[in-house]
């Protein structure tokens, strides 16, 4: 008989974490259309109340690649999409949205789900030299391990070395347009359903982050080969391979509980 895996907790906000990040971004207008392919897990794009959630309006793309190393759930990898901001129903405005994101363990997926209605899916994460400092690649897989050709790779590369590190603070930057907040609507639920949880009321969060140390980096989304030998310039179709980005060195998130919107 094979063995079960072990419950999942619940362990509810507030969270506060310890990381590495880079994060890289582009713009989008919303003209050029949001690829849902590329935008949402296979989970989500099957869901209407989720991707039919508030218009998409473009705007700051973000892509991040996290290494956690002290949560309440433990050490795990992270990769999140935001593309932008969406409207929110109820005259509520527009904000800025996580509609794809792959971590490496069980605990933080269900959490995320429940918590922050962040559509934490899991992933196997593959890296070709250190994530502690550039350069290297990560390379992102399905959880079946018969499955070896990545859904995303990402190079990171140093700037220069003589780039200069300074601190980073979201309570600064979301003066220069980085966000602070993040409204999700509510997510389907999939198997095994005691991990890829449901939920059902909007949710609006607010974080903080703080790094003492911050560095310029250039993110490369060239893509690997693929099986009938095509090569993807970009990850995202239509834009530049290469994008400047930050890498926060010993970083801390403060993710508190959310405020339920009522719509």
């Amino acid at each position: 008989m094979a063995a079960q895996s072990p419950a999942i907790s619940r362990v509810p906000p507030p969270w506060t974490c310890h990381y590495s990040a880079y994060i890289g971004t582009f713009y989008l207008s919303p003209s050029s259309g949001l690829p849902r392919d590329l935008a949402y897990d296979p989970v989500e794009d099957s869901s209407a109340r989720f991707t039919e959630a508030g218009v998409w309006k473009g705007g700051l793309v973000i892509i991040q690649l996290l290494r956690y190393t002290s949560t309440p759930v433990g050490a795990y990898d992270e990769m999140i999409l935001s593309p932008g901001k969406f409207d929110v129903p109820g005259g509520r405005g527009s904000h800025t949205r996580i509609t794809r994101i792959y971590v490496s363990q069980r605990d933080t997926t269900y959490n995320g789900r429940k918590n922050w209605n962040i559509p934490k899916h899991i992933a196997r994460f593959k890296y070709t030299g250190d994530f502690s400092a550039p350069p290297f690649t990560v390379q992102l897989f399905p959880e079946d391990p018969a499955i070896d050709i990545p859904f995303f790779t990402a190079s990171l590369k140093h700037l220069g070395f003589w780039t200069p590190t300074f601190p980073f603070s979201s309570r600064v930057t979301k003066w220069l347009g980085l966000p602070n907040t993040i409204v999700q609507p509510p997510l389907p639920e999939s198997d095994p359903k005691e991990v890829i949880c449901g939920t059902d009321a909007w949710l609006k969060t607010e974080y903080s982050i703080y790094s003492k140390k911050a560095k310029l980096i250039w993110m490369d989304l060239k893509q690997p080969e693929k099986e009938a030998g095509e090569v993807r310039a970009n990850w995202w179709p239509g834009i530049q391979r290469w994008h400047v980005g930050i890498w926060l060195q010993n970083a801390q998130i403060d993710l508190g509980d959310p405020e339920v919107l009522r719509l």
